[in-house]
């Protein structure tokens, strides 16, 4: 019982480790993502057991840590990205986008891209309107699955930050919404009247 007990904490102390090394990696490499963050941080601590690598959450609590202690005007980037992203989700606000990932996590660097989710029943509805704005867009990563293979990913460029539209298809909106935290335009006007929340040193 003493050994298993031992054991777990020291595997609750390596997933520590590596949640904190991956949060550097992504706040002074600006590295994406998450996955690849945890894999390499596991890697330069010598540890290639993908077993016990730690959660996004975990990945995320250790991030705000460090940005709130090495990067003082963190919550002032945050607050602007989400100023950018209320911009471009008026923009949109026929198609009813929802701002989802580290721009409305709260864990965004300067770096930090801002991902929109987009449930369309026609996919190159939402093309079709930015080029009808001039908006220069890319097709700027391939569909994850065959099932969202005609539902792009879209990319542009707004006020000095990448824009990424996710387009999923308007059946998909139920289930994607159990597994991504996301908001529509209102809640993140509501984020923008409060203080950004950030853990004491």
């Amino acid at each position: 019982m003493g050994k298993a007990h031992f054991t777990e904490r020291n595997a609750a102390s390596l997933r520590l480790e590596i949640a904190h090394r991956a949060a550097r990696l992504i706040a002074q490499d600006h590295i994406h993502d998450f996955a690849l963050a945890k894999k390499k941080a596991a890697r330069q601590l010598g540890h290639l057991d993908s077993k016990n690598l730690p959660s996004n959450q975990e990945v995320e609590d250790a991030l705000l840590d460090y940005r709130a202690i090495y990067e003082p005007t963190h919550g002032d980037q945050v607050q602007q990205l989400r100023g950018k992203a209320v911009k471009v989700m008026q923009l949109l606000e026929q198609f009813q986008p929802y701002l989802t990932g580290s721009v409305l996590s709260g864990v965004a660097g300067a770096h930090s891209d801002i991902n929109l989710l987009l449930f369309l029943e026609d996919p190159k509805s939402v093309e079709l309107f930015l080029l009808n704005q001039r908006i220069e867009y890319q097709h700027i990563e391939p569909p994850s699955t065959a099932r969202f293979a005609d539902h792009p990913t879209l990319g542009f460029w707004f006020d000095g930050t990448v824009v990424k539209l996710h387009v999923r298809p308007k059946s998909a909106e139920r289930q994607i919404a159990k597994r991504e935290e996301r908001a529509r335009l209102d809640q993140v006007e509501q984020l923008l009247n409060q203080p950004l929340v950030v853990p004491a040193g």
